[in-house]
């Protein structure tokens, strides 16, 4: 009896192990959203935890995509603890015509992907400009207008149809912008006409300067070609032929040539007029808010945790405002700090920003938090608009007690929900069934084994008087205490000469970014403002010119220097709190 219910402990706790291995082993997913008809894009294809002969059936996809490359992959990773093998199919996909478009379910093995939907925007085909061995060509991404300190994507694009032995090509360049790369090398094969090429891509983040015409030079590839057909060295193989390195460029022999892109103009419009403070241009703008349990059951001295979510179509992360909630007479809140991120938005491309806000209320009655705004640039609609979030009131109760409220001097840290497969919190799962009738198992067990164990020793002596009851364990077992992730700290000295570094080449977008990465390694996991006026001041003054209409360039200097002043008050003050205990055993010299 005691063996089979060990062995059905057993059985339950590897199908538990088991779950997220056999929910959503085949899954499908779209490492870059494409911005336009003519950009190519990358579907994974994932199946973890096996592989399979037979690779997934992509012929759904035939419909509105064209695939122009395909490859697997195997890497490894860590499943509920559990180190298992993922094998990956990558597709490199084209639409065939803009609009809102559905990559379908795709089945591999019995098991089948949810579909994924998708909004292409019109452009231009891609096509090599010329009919030359070798051609460059350079593309602007997205749709206008662009506007100041918009991110604007660049691809450069290198189409090969006689097997270059090498090639190079400098970086974009322009008076008035900046280039940034994004991502790696993307290479994959296409047909035109008749003719297959071999499209060598790489890509760039352009963030103009300053307004009117920003024009990108033509670039420069340099490149070795066969001085043989196409593909004879592939051909000599195939026929059972010795390998001729003479064929396809052995020995370094081949064509040295130069070919140039074409040039490109990108149109940059000014702030539109009327518009102050913070703007955003965008194609929707979306806020929305949750709350970890009703405000209708706010209570004095009980926090409340506000989620306000920001999500923005058509924009890059660096574009999106902070969000803070106002400040109020009878509650206290906390905020930290949101990360905005690149994702999808609505299908297309865009940005995302969340912030959690802790309330706590200090007195009862009635409390409330007023609206929340953030005003945008609609750029399909060419007009103002604002997004807002309602009034909230808090009927708030005195506390159970009656006690005076203990509010908390620093963030409350709750925990995110977990979310389940469906993508919802709470709820029974099979998970949780098993791991139920798994514990009511053991413990079935452990009470019928002890029983049986206990009978004997009971007839054979008495109890003790002195210590009625009383159980001697067999052995100890010690619990462990699951302790909560820590989040990997921001490296400060690195953070510190980011910031520096930008300061020097007076990059104001490159400066805000790397000031945000200082204030968190400041910071900590809390909130952190600067401690010197001149820090202060420094910073408003970059968001000033960033995101506030600032007129002319941005010079880094004083940015700089508050930087310099900052780190050494930080540094005085944390010595003077070092400085507070004497050694227990000095050393004399």
């Amino acid at each position: 009896m005691i063996r089979a219910l060990l062995r059905l402990a057993f059985l339950l706790a590897a199908l538990i192990a088991a779950t997220p291995l056999l929910a959503g082993a085949f899954k499908a997913s779209i490492e870059r959203l494409p911005t336009d008809q003519g950009e190519p894009f990358e579907l994974v294809l994932s199946l973890t935890g096996r592989d399979s002969l037979e690779p997934p059936n992509v012929t759904p996809l035939s419909k509105d995509f064209e695939i122009l490359d395909r490859r697997k992959r195997s890497r490894m990773d860590t499943v509920a603890g559990q180190r298992v093998e993922v094998n990956e199919w990558v597709l490199t996909l084209v639409a065939k015509h803009p609009g809102r478009l559905t990559i379908p379910s795709l089945s591999v093995g019995g098991e089948a992907s949810a579909p994924i939907d998708l909004t292409i925007a019109p452009g231009a085909a891609i096509a090599p400009p010329d009919d030359e061995p070798l051609s460059l060509a350079v593309d602007v991404q997205g749709t206008p207008p662009f506007f100041l300190q918009s991110e604007i994507p660049i691809v450069v694009r290198m189409f090969d149809r006689v097997g270059a032995l090498e090639a190079t090509a400098g970086q974009p360049e322009a008076e008035g912008a900046s280039f940034t790369p994004d991502g790696g090398l993307k290479t994959y094969s296409r047909v035109f006409g008749r003719q297959r090429f071999r499209v060598v891509e790489l890509r760039y983040i352009m963030r103009p300067q300053r307004t009117g015409t920003i024009q990108i030079p033509s670039l420069a590839l340099k490149a070795s070609i066969p001085t043989s057909p196409p593909g004879a060295q592939e051909q000599a193989r195939t026929l059972g032929r010795p390998a001729m390195p003479w064929l396809g460029g052995g020995f370094n022999a081949g064509r040295k040539i130069t070919v140039y892109s074409n040039p490109v103009e990108v149109e940059i419009s000014p702030r539109p007029a009327g518009v102050t403070g913070w703007f955003l241009p965008a194609r929707s703008v979306t806020l929305r808010e949750s709350w970890s349990r009703p405000p209708a059951q706010a209570k004095v001295g009980g926090a409340l945790v506000r989620t306000l979510r920001l999500e923005v179509k058509g924009a890059s992360p660096g574009q999106l405002p902070p969000l803070a909630a106002p400040d109020v007479d009878g509650v206290r809140q906390y905020a930290d700090e949101g990360k905005p991120e690149a994702t999808s938005v609505d299908g297309g491309i865009g940005a995302v920003v969340e912030t959690r806000v802790s309330v706590v209320p200090t007195r009862a009655g009635t409390v409330t938090l007023p609206a929340i705004s953030v005003p945008w640039w609609n750029v399909t609609a060419n007009r103002a608009e604002v997004a807002t979030l309602p009034a909230v009131t808090l009927n708030v109760s005195a506390s159970s007690d009656g006690s005076a409220p203990r509010v908390p001097t620093a963030p409350v840290a709750v925990p995110a929900p977990t979310p389940t497969a469906d993508g919802t919190s709470g709820g029974w799962n099979v998970r949780d069934v098993l791991a139920v009738l798994a514990v009511t198992v053991l413990v079935v067990g452990t009470v019928f084994y002890s029983g049986r164990r206990r009978r004997p020793a009971e007839a054979e002596r008495a109890p003790d008087p002195m210590h009625p009851g009383a159980v001697r364990p067999a052995g100890a077992v010690h619990g462990r205490t699951a302790g909560r992730p820590k989040l990997a700290p921001v490296d400060l000295d690195a953070a510190a000469r980011a910031l520096d570094a930008a300061c020097r080449g007076n990059d104001a977008a490159a400066a805000h970014r790397a000031w945000l990465s200082f204030a968190r390694a400041m910071g900590g996991t809390g909130a952190w403002t600067p401690r010197t006026p001149g820090m202060a001041q420094a910073v408003a003054e970059l968001s000033q010119h960033l995101y506030a209409g600032g007129a002319g360039g941005w010079d880094g200097r004083a940015l700089r220097k508050a930087l310099a002043t900052e780190r050494r008050a930080a540094k005085a003050r944390n010595g003077r709190k070092a400085r507070g205990l004497q050694p227990l055993y000095p050393t004399s010299r």
